[in-house]
């Protein structure tokens, strides 16, 4: 039954939306822990923080739910953006005709593929980097003193912030909800506290850690 709800077009969609919602959850819990790296306690707080969740006994499924949800999310915005490509062959004349599509609408499978690929230098880097008997919050911020991995964060963040405004309000029309102005505009204000509040943290230690 669940084989055959992803294998529909309109199943497929669903799933993506309520994927997509699911890590619009995570990135939230994951920037307010992440906040803490800009708190003056020489990282004791964020090291803290870091550590519980390495004793958390529900560490491991919780990464194992979470790796599941992401790499079903990538399947399924790869596999929509397959079948829409074979029901459109004249797609780029189409969309010139209807109109109505956005920048982050027509590169949201190229800036999904960018953010799967910064994800994986982000785990290796900070989740399995050598911390040179320091701690992660040694780690991360002599990681966030050096122009290129501050700079690439950065950037990474701003192409998070376009594939988050679109895929948020996509997801609500898949689900049925209508877009009103007020959503709309939430949409907007939830991209840029979690694009925002990412890529804040790497400019403010770059700029302003000694």
């Amino acid at each position: 039954m669940l084989a055959k709800l992803f294998t529909g077009s309109v199943g497929k969609k669903f799933g993506m939306a309520l994927t997509g919602l699911a890590l619009y959850v995570f990135l939230a819990g994951h920037l307010a822990g992440n906040l803490l790296l800009l708190k003056k306690d020489g990282g004791a707080q964020f090291n803290a923080y870091s550590e519980y969740l390495l004793r958390h006994p529900l560490l491991v499924p919780v990464e194992i739910g979470l790796v599941a949800v992401f790499l079903l999310h990538v399947w399924l915005a790869i596999s929509v953006s397959r079948d829409n490509r074979r029901a459109r062959p004249h797609g780029y004349q189409i969309v010139r005709a209807s109109g109505g599509r956005n920048l982050a609408s027509r590169t949201m499978l190229y800036s999904g593929l960018l953010i799967f690929v910064f994800l994986i230098v982000h785990i290796v880097n900070f989740k399995y980097g050598d911390r040179g008997g320091g701690t992660l919050y040694d780690l991360v911020v002599g990681s966030f003193k050096t122009p290129l991995y501050a700079g690439g964060y950065v950037l990474a963040m701003t192409l998070l912030g376009f594939h988050l405004w679109h895929s948020f309000q996509s997801a609500f029309q898949t689900l049925g909800i209508a877009l009103s102005p007020r959503l709309r505009s939430a949409s907007i204000l939830v991209c840029l506290v979690l694009a925002g509040g990412f890529g804040v943290i790497p400019l403010w230690i770059f700029f302003f850690f000694r």
